[in-house]
Order: structure tokens, then C-alpha cells, then sequence
């Protein structure tokens, strides 16, 4: 067992149609403290991060939905709307346990299945630190980007290329 959720009362969000997964990985969560709440859809997944304040870690099982390539616009738009989220996808099609940041526009870590506790409690304890990189960048991006809106930049481009409604 680890000792990650000591004195922290950790609230997870896990998503997945898998009843397997939905019930191991949670109940490894469980069994160190911390509250989990299961869904088995996008939908229900995005009303809980709206209304469950303080969510600490959202798991996305990617091969419950058909893989990374059919969720990459779920995964994204969750990633916009909910960017202080530590974001751990989980998946038996990954290669290997990822804790780097070069894919923090999707996640903050990445773990092969099954998961061990040790896998687990490492990637509790980078998450969080690479979230807060992915809200540095974004924060940044937004100190930094032109003063344009999208929608005038969109006509720009329609006028510059002759596109006109």
C-alpha cells in the first residue's frame, strides 16, 4: 500500500465501460483513502468534473472507447475546459508507463495495463507536478498570444484567399 492520500482527502473521476477496470483500479484507489466516483461515458464524465468541486485526478480508460485516436477531441476538449485536473490515462495499447511531458496536451501520465501499485503511486505523484507545467503553458500561451481575435483572424484568411461567403 502507499501513502500518497495522507492528509489529503483525494477525489478521483474514473471512466470506463470496462467492469474489470472499473472495479480493480478503483478499489486500489479506495483502499489508500481515496473517494472515487466511476462513469461510463463522456457525458456523465464531464458533469461530474462540473460538479464535484476539487477533483484531484480524472482516469480515462482509452480502450473502452475504441483507443487514443477515436478520443483524441473528448480527451482535448476535457483538457481545455478542466486544465488544473491531473489527467492519467490509462491503456493495455500503450507501450509502456509514461510520466514525461510531452504529451500534456492529453494527459499528465500514461500507464500500460494492468497497473501496479508501484506504477500507480508513481504516477500520483506526477501528475500533479507535470499539471502544473500543462497550466504554466497554457497560462503563458495566453499572456503571449496576439492581440487578434480567432474570428478576425478567420476573415483575414477568408479575404486574403478569396473565400467569401
Amino acid at each position: 500500500m502507499f501513502s500518497i492520500f495522507d492528509g489529503m482527502d483525494a477525489k478521483c473521476l474514473f471512466l470506463s465501460q470496462s467492469k474489470v477496470l472499473a472495479h480493480t483500479l478503483p478499489i486500489m484507489l479506495v483502499e489508500n483513502d481515496a473517494t472515487v466516483t466511476c462513469c461510463e461515458d463522456y457525458s456523465e464524465f464531464m458533469r461530474h468534473l462540473d460538479a464535484i468541486p476539487g477533483i484531484n485526478f480524472a482516469f480515462i480508460d482509452v480502450d473502452s472507447f475504441g483507443g487514443i485516436a477515436a478520443q483524441y477531441d473528448r480527451i482535448r476538449e476535457m483538457r481545455g475546459r478542466f486544465p488544473d485536473v491531473a489527467t492519467i490515462l490509462v491503456s493495455s495499447d500503450f507501450s509502456t508507463d509514461e510520466f514525461g511531458t510531452h504529451r500534456l496536451f492529453l494527459a499528465d501520465v500514461s500507464l500500460r495495463l494492468p497497473v501496479t501499485y508501484s506504477c500507480l503511486e508513481l504516477a500520483l505523484l506526477q501528475a500533479p507536478v507535470n499539471n502544473r507545467v500543462w497550466v504554466q503553458r497554457l497560462n503563458s500561451a495566453f499572456t503571449h498570444a496576439p492581440t487578434r481575435s480567432v474570428a478576425q483572424s478567420l476573415k483575414l484568411g477568408q479575404r486574403d484567399f478569396g473565400n467569401h461567403p
